[in-house]
Formats: structure tokens, C-alpha cells, sequence
């Protein structure tokens, strides 16, 4: 009986997960939808491969109830989170790839928006600290991402920190972008049409961004 559940609930997890990657290049659901459609039946797999020997169990303040009870109801409760994060560790993996389409000229990376979606799920079901290492990868390569992104619109950061795997800080990477010699560059080459006041709207945008991300990268590397 475990044998016949746990293949009915790795098939149910699969199916939901190619499921998902046909509907993600189809266009048909957003990076975010995505990650929670395959984070709730990765959950509801798990349930039914281990049905048979718990009879209740909490995953982030819910409970869940089935009909028997076993020793090793310990043991399940223990795999059950380490597949929940395993799984999480996979969508980490994701999240470091770029969108299909063409490129944008937006001073925001495309991928933020997902990662951090993710990382509020990972924050609520308890397994950051678990992942420290993991996010701690995947924001290295956001934080290039967000810089080159900034790039877009301005000369000095792009010259500096293209290609050279550097990320300042962000004090540093403000007055950098915002120094008004660099700024108007931008706008005589075309930059939001020619105008410094958008291009500033923009970089600040984008800064606080990449804050955002130095700022956990840094917390994450005292855990």
C-alpha cells in the first residue's frame, strides 16, 4: 500500500509540475503563479504518499488529518518537510533563469519579482535558515542581474561592473549612478526619451532594488 500511495503521489506531483512548465512557456501563467501551482501539489503529493501512516500533521499552521496512526508517524513528519524544502531548493534553481521574450531596457531585473514571491513562501513555511545557502546563490546572481539592469540607463555604472562580477555597495552604486555628468549622458543617447528627470525616477527605482537584495544577502550571511 505505501509503494501504490507513494507512486500516486510522485505521479501526481509530476503531472502538476510539467502541467505547470506547459502553462509558464505558454504564457498562460505568471513566474509567481507558477511557483505557488507547484508548491501546493507538491504538498498535496506528499500527503497522499504518506497517508497511510500519519494521522495528523502541521505544515505552516495548518492541520491535516488522515485515518491511522504508526510509530514512525515521527519519521514521515521529518520527510515530508525535508521533500517541502527540497522542493523549494529546486524552485530556487529556477529562479535564476531569465524569462523567455525580448530583453528590456527596465532599470528593475525581470526575475525579482519571482524570487521574491519565493522567498516570502520559503520565509513562511519556516525554511529559510535551511536555505540560507541556496538563496544566498541565487541572490549573487540577481544582484549582477540588478546591476546590469541599472546599466541600461546609465553609462558609468555599465562601464565599471559589466562583465567584472563586482557588486558595491549600495551607497556607493547610488552616487555613482545618479551623478548628474552621468545622468545626461544617458539622456543624449536616447535614454526614457531623452529625459534626466525620468532616468532618475528610474535609477531610484532600481536602486532601492538592488538594496533590497544586498540587504538580505548580507543578513543571510550571519545565519
Amino acid at each position: 500500500m505505501r509503494i501504490i500511495l507513494s507512486v500516486i503521489g510522485l505521479m501526481l506531483f509530476s503531472a502538476s509540475a510539467l502541467l505547470g512548465l506547459y502553462l509558464l512557456n505558454q504564457g498562460k501563467f505568471s513566474g509567481s503563479e507558477f511557483i505557488a501551482f507547484v508548491v501546493a501539489f507538491a504538498v498535496l503529493g506528499l500527503v497522499t504518499s504518506f497517508s497511510s501512516e500519519v494521522q495528523e500533521f502541521s505544515i505552516a499552521g495548518n492541520i491535516v488529518k488522515l485515518k491511522e496512526v504508526k510509530k514512525d508517524a515521527e519519521k514521515t513528519i521529518i520527510e515530508l518537510k525535508s521533500a517541502r524544502t527540497e522542493t523549494f531548493r529546486f524552485l530556487l534553481s529556477l529562479a535564476k533563469r531569465y524569462p523567455g521574450g525580448w530583453g528590456s531596457d527596465s532599470t528593475v531585473d525581470t526575475r525579482l519579482a519571482d524570487f521574491w514571491f519565493l522567498h516570502t513562501q520559503i520565509v513562511k513555511f519556516g525554511c529559510e535558515k535551511e536555505l540560507s545557502g541556496k538563496i544566498s546563490e541565487v541572490l549573487d546572481n540577481l544582484l549582477i542581474g540588478q546591476l546590469s539592469s541599472i546599466g541600461h540607463s546609465n553609462n558609468t555604472v555599465r562601464e565599471k561592473y559589466h562583465g567584472k562580477g563586482i557588486t558595491p555597495s549600495p551607497g556607493e552604486l547610488t552616487i555613482e549612478a545618479l551623478d548628474n555628468e552621468s545622468v545626461l549622458e544617458s539622456a543624449k543617447r536616447g535614454v526614457c526619451k531623452g529625459s534626466a528627470e525620468e532616468i532618475k525616477k528610474n535609477l531610484v527605482v532600481g536602486l532601492d532594488e538592488y538594496k533590497k537584495l544586498y540587504d538580505l544577502r548580507l543578513a543571510l550571511g550571519e545565519i
